[in-house]
């Protein structure tokens, strides 16, 4: 059991290095999503609640929460837009078929941008930014395909 627990433990140490990657090639940070970070410690609790009998599952426990702790971070890259999660996370531009920016101002002064990245029928990347809609805008006409348009939306 130890050989095929260490084998998945190679395949994340890999997985964790390509993801880290793609997180070094981010230029604008979008929000981070929390609910990776839930979502990987409620597994990793019920996985740990199970007899640990080897430090190999040690290791796969430790390396699955850190996987799920960088899956919270997303933004727009130099290649190619990362967005959260653990698995499928890196898109190229080309597969866009469309954005919509959407500049919201809340009750507290906050400002923000919400970005959808539309794909195939009925699939979105969604990303919340903290930086200004201009930087927004420069940024995606330098990376984006101009075959995939920019729409912006107002919130009345």
């Amino acid at each position: 059991m130890d050989i095929f627990v260490n084998l998945i433990n190679i395949g994340l140490v890999i997985l964790l290095g390509y993801d880290l990657y793609w997180q070094s090639r981010i230029q604008i940070r979008a929000n981070y999503s929390y609910w990776q970070l839930v979502w990987g410690l409620v597994i990793v609790v019920w996985m740990a609640s199970t007899s640990i009998s080897s430090w190999s599952y040690v290791v796969f426990l430790a390396l699955f929460t850190l996987l799920n702790f960088a899956g919270g971070v997303s933004g727009i890259g130099d290649k190619r837009v990362v967005a959260t999660g653990v698995y499928n996370r890196f898109r190229p531009y080309a597969k866009f078929i469309g954005v919509t920016l959407t500049p919201v101002a809340a009750p507290n002064g906050t400002e923000f941008v919400v970005a959808i990245f539309a794909m195939a029928p009925r699939r979105y990347v969604r990303m919340i930014f903290k930086q200004p809609l201009t930087t927004m805008i420069g940024t995606l006409q330098q990376v984006l395909p101009e075959s995939v348009p920019v729409t912006i939306q107002k919130i009345n």
